[in-house]
């Protein structure tokens, strides 16, 4: 788990919508090279370059090192997926929150139409 403690925050708002954002976010299938020693079956996610056009703030950059420690100047992007889960969860009481509007205007509609 993470750290989460009221006792420890300050400045707690609500988070903005995250509805644009998933909506835009491509999920892939994809799988990786063999060369990476990587499993090679097929998966599930995002590819960082197309995640970071979108939502820079889940995308970092990790310098690229050789077995010796040296850096080779070049960086790999990794997706931070607690913020994207984050965001699914932001998005998803979103939804709810559209969902049950819906589900009161079709229940006054349905009770209008009986009058």
């Amino acid at each position: 788990g993470a750290i989460s403690d009221i006792k420890l925050k300050e400045n707690i708002v609500d988070a903005n919508s995250q509805w644009g954002d998933l909506k835009a976010l491509k999920v892939r299938n994809y799988n990786f090279k063999p060369e990476t020693n990587h499993e090679t079956y097929t998966q599930i996610g995002l590819i960082a370059q197309e995640a970071e056009l979108v939502s820079p703030g889940l995308v970092s950059d990790m310098p690229d090192i050789d077995g010796e420690g040296n850096d080779l100047g070049t960086v790999t992007k990794t997706i931070n997926y607690s913020v994207l889960y984050m965001k699914a969860v932001k998005a998803l009481q979103e939804a709810i929150e559209r969902i049950e509007a819906l589900e009161a205007e079709v229940q006054a509609l349905k009770g209008g139409a009986n009058s």
